[in-house]
């Protein structure tokens, strides 16, 4: 306080003071923000559970017989989707089948284009109309195996969500 004080000659010595530092938040906001963050957390839980649970990088590697930095290559390539999950990316398992990634998901990770992680497997795993008796995930059908005609459906569809 004191330097902002006698700056008054002088702004370039000011330090600069939000709100928030002079008072502490109040109750209401705080609760408010907690609020929110165990609905984010919620959330996710329901989505990751969805996408068959989630796997860490090191058993993503071991389950395709690669090294945790070819996960990482693979993610940042888009052949693959990972999600934020605390301080750690982590891959949702329904995008993986013995051994192997679900043919098909690389044109429709690359058509949600920037779209958030998370925002894409919740797409990934929302239920379909019109791909059978009932409705199936994008993830499901992939996994079940389809033709390329429903592949390009499902990547055309991607596309128009991003």
């Amino acid at each position: 306080m004191e330097a902002i004080v006698s700056a008054r000659n002088d702004p370039g010595q000011a330090l600069a003071v939000a709100p928030r530092d002079l008072a502490p938040a109040p109750p209401e906001r705080l609760a408010a923000e907690r609020a929110a963050k165990a609905r984010t957390a919620h959330f996710r839980a329901e989505v990751a559970e969805k996408g068959g649970g989630m796997f860490a990088r090191a058993d993503v590697a071991q389950l395709l017989g690669v090294t945790p930095a070819a996960v990482d290559k693979q993610r940042q390539r888009g052949q693959i989707l990972g999600v934020p999950y605390g301080n750690e990316i982590r891959f949702p398992a329904a995008q993986f089948k013995d051994g192997t990634v679900v043919a098909g998901i690389k044109p429709i990770l690359a058509a949600f284009g920037d779209m958030n992680p998370w925002g894409q497997l919740q797409l990934l795993v929302a239920p379909l109309d019109g791909f059978g008796e009932r409705p199936a995930s994008i993830l499901d059908l992939l996994s079940r195996g389809v033709g390329e005609d429903v592949r390009l459906q499902l990547t055309g569809l991607a596309r128009g969500w991003a």
